[in-house]
């Protein structure tokens, strides 16, 4: 990773040892925090049991995991492509996704994919190459929107079911070890209403408020038919 002691958080950050959405309104919108405190606590959660060895951060953008899964690792490469909405000094690579990636076979032990898949038009390609770059005994960290509005746009082709990412895994010959949502039916009722609060000028001080009341003080993994997204962890 460039200049990786110059790193500050970006889209989450931590406070009393719990992760959550950023609250300086340059790096993250008041409207979004609904969405980004449930995600930290789920990201936060599956990282802490699976990154070792060496990490990919594949679409890393503004790389805003880094501070979750640098004390498991021993090395950090941070790639992203050209169309990238957050780009960043601390990007090793500029890397077209929809490609054969530029690493040999079995050259990480964990690779991190969060909000990337749904921006893939052929997602299948870069899950297998994703596999391809795993070595024996490694895992992949997976994170898709499912509640989630157009954005990154013309890039961005799909919402993702639990039983599509399952199939991920079956086409691509590794294990599934586990899917779980992050937020329900009334954090899908606050996000949606934050964001509408932000885009009206005299109300956007009021969009952080929802926030009160969705914030996750541990990952929930109960299922549900309305998430506002997926984690899943897979082991090579």
């Amino acid at each position: 990773m460039r200049d990786e002691g110059a790193w500050k958080p970006t889209k989450f950050e931590q406070r009393g040892g719990v992760w959550r959405g950023n609250r300086d309104i340059e790096q993250l919108a008041r409207g979004s925090r609904v969405m980004a405190d449930l995600q930290a606590c789920a990201y936060a959660s599956a990282l802490a049991g699976v990154a070792h060895g060496e990490l990919l951060d594949l679409g890393a953008g503004s790389v805003p995991l880094y501070g979750m899964y640098r004390p498991y690792v021993s090395g950090v490469t941070c790639v992203d492509w050209a169309n990238t909405a957050h780009p960043s000094p601390h990007l090793d690579l500029d890397v077209d996704l929809r490609e054969p990636l530029p690493f040999g076979d079995a050259s990480f032990d964990t690779v991190v994919a969060t909000d990337v898949l749904e921006h893939m038009p052929y997602p299948e390609r870069l899950f297998a190459e994703i596999v391809r770059l795993l070595r024996p005994g490694g895992v992949i960290v997976v994170g898709v929107p499912f509640s989630y509005p157009l954005h990154e746009e013309p890039f961005d082709y799909f919402r993702y079911t639990e039983h599509r990412l399952r199939l991920f895994c079956a086409d691509a010959g590794v294990t599934c070890e586990q899917v779980f949502a992050y937020g329900g039916p009334s954090a899908v009722m606050l996000d949606h209403a934050a964001k509408a609060l932000d885009t009206v000028r005299p109300l956007r001080v009021l969009a952080g408020l929802p926030a009160l009341a969705a914030r996750p003080r541990r990952a929930d993994a109960r299922p549900t038919p309305l998430p506002l997204g997926y984690v899943m962890v897979v082991r090579n």
